[in-house]
């Protein structure tokens, strides 16, 4: 008995070796990674997620400011500073991205297409060091010159590019509203505006599959504040299509001379309602600036479409109850645009403010 028991021990001896052989040749196949190679790969993703981002933000001001200097002469507002400059304050991923000198101070991320300050040769990755003479330590530095300054005034740079120091000046040029155009960094498809700024997400700007369709998505927004629909209503114009409010790329980036209350307008941007009437007056008007500015508006038809079929609630009709059902607004807008390709048949701009029954 006990020499089959002795037997037993050693049949099973091996049986046991090999089970944690194979147990703890799991833990180890394939190469060791240690924790500051994870950490270093992922600082590397992070340049990388922040420059792609930095490009959607580019295109939107690229295309909200080409809607602004399309606008007709009746829709204009004034006369207000252009520079195309984008700023950011330094961080560690825009030092890696930009090979800038200091984690602190104010870069430039971006310059709108055909801008005064892309004209005068600033690049993006710029370290700018002062404003007519004066230390830029922080965005407020910069904003504080470019609010003080008037369209047709002149502007001096002082920059560092990759460890060189260059200098800069031109003249300041106009737009015709006092109107930022911003990048949230959320996932949500949305995008809101308040009466100094059009905001767009992350997510609706990969929802958009097109130039022609984020343009009539910010021109839906310029209408709200063309029309001043802010001020018709208690609250700050939203196509809402999901809601959310946070911060991100754009939040504490600043277009010198547009406010510079980002954060609070950001907040108001994605915080109330319009009716769906004032939605049915922005959707007529906002296809007016777009086509106005050279976008194809069918694109129009599109957004909506794809937003019936992606995010079904909005088919129904009291989808938050302020904005008209998708299948309507799909229907309306072709009719639309139906009537901006035949002006000779067009009806009175007053009937794309019918309510329905």
């Amino acid at each position: 008995m006990q020499s089959f028991r002795r037997n037993k021990i050693f049949f099973l001896l091996p049986a046991i070796s090999s089970l944690l052989f194979v147990i703890s040749g799991c833990a180890v196949i394939g190469p060791y990674v240690s924790d500051e190679e994870i950490q270093s790969a992922g600082d590397e993703l992070k340049v990388k997620a922040l420059k792609f981002k930095i490009d959607y933000l580019v295109k939107v001001n690229n295309i909200g400011y080409t809607l602004l200097t399309c606008l007709p002469e009746e829709e204009r507002k004034g006369n207000f500073i252009f520079s195309g400059l984008l700023l950011s304050e330094a961080d560690k991923y825009l030092k890696e991205l930009y090979q800038l000198s200091s984690e602190t101070g104010v870069a430039v991320i971006g310059l709108v297409e055909g801008s005064p300050a892309q004209k005068s040769g600033i690049h993006a990755g710029d370290f700018i060091k002062s404003v007519d003479g004066l230390p830029a330590r922080q965005l407020s530095d910069v904003a504080y010159v470019f609010n003080h300054k008037a369209p047709g005034q002149s502007v001096a740079l002082a920059v560092e590019r990759k460890g060189m120091p260059l200098n800069f000046t031109f003249r300041l040029g106009s737009k015709p509203m006092d109107v930022a155009f911003r990048m949230v960094d959320e996932q949500e498809v949305n995008a809101g505006a308040s009466p100094n700024l059009v905001a767009v997400t992350y997510g609706l700007m990969r929802f958009v599959k097109s130039d022609d369709e984020l343009a009539v998505v910010l021109g839906h927004e310029l209408a709200h504040i063309i029309r001043s629909h802010h001020l018709k209503e208690s609250g700050i114009g939203l196509l809402s299509m999901l809601a959310g409010i946070a911060a991100g790329i754009g939040a504490n980036k600043v277009s010198p001379g547009s406010g510079d209350v980002v954060m609070r307008s950001i907040s108001q941007a994605f915080s109330a309602r319009f009716s769906q009437d004032y939605e049915r007056e922005a959707d007529y008007f906002g296809l007016r600036y777009v086509q106005a500015a050279g976008f194809n508006i069918e694109a129009g038809v599109d957004v909506w479409e794809r937003f019936a079929i992606e995010v079904p609630q909005s088919m129904t009709r009291n989808f938050f109850s302020t904005h008209p059902s998708s299948p309507e607004r799909m229907v309306r807008l072709k009719k639309i645009v139906q009537e901006l390709r035949s002006p000779a048949q067009a009806p009175a701009p007053n009937a794309a403010k019918e309510k329905q029954g």
